[in-house]
């Protein structure tokens, strides 16, 4: 009879181990960014763009394109740019310019 309470015991570890694993792999721990575009993009392509600063978990600054719809498909596409080319720089001057409200998105039309 001693044995069904371990097992239970170790049942329940294991589960609370896979639920906490579960939360820490979702968490932004990480750098979203894993590849960036060297080139550039035409600024008619492009429809907003975000800039995250580096952050403790991420030691890049990342500059996320979301990109205008193509044949009017509902995907929507994002990339990621590499903040060192002169569209990043240019990209990092205005928002740092022109977003006074510090939102997350930035839309491109505002820039140009």
């Amino acid at each position: 009879m001693a044995f069904l309470p371990r097992a239970f015991l170790l049942l329940l570890l294991a589960v609370v181990c896979i639920q906490l694993s579960g939360v820490l792999a979702d968490g932004p721990d990480r750098c979203w960014c894993l590849n960036s575009l060297k080139k550039r993009v035409p600024r008619e392509d492009i429809e907003e763009f975000s800039i995250f600063p580096r952050r403790s978990y991420c030691k890049n600054t990342e500059i996320i394109l979301t990109l205008k719809p193509v044949n009017n498909s509902p995907e929507v596409i994002q990339r990621c740019l590499s903040p060192e080319t002169k569209q990043g720089i240019n990209l990092q001057l205005c928002w740092n310019r022109k977003n006074i409200n510090k939102t997350s998105t930035f839309k491109m039309s505002n820039c140009f």
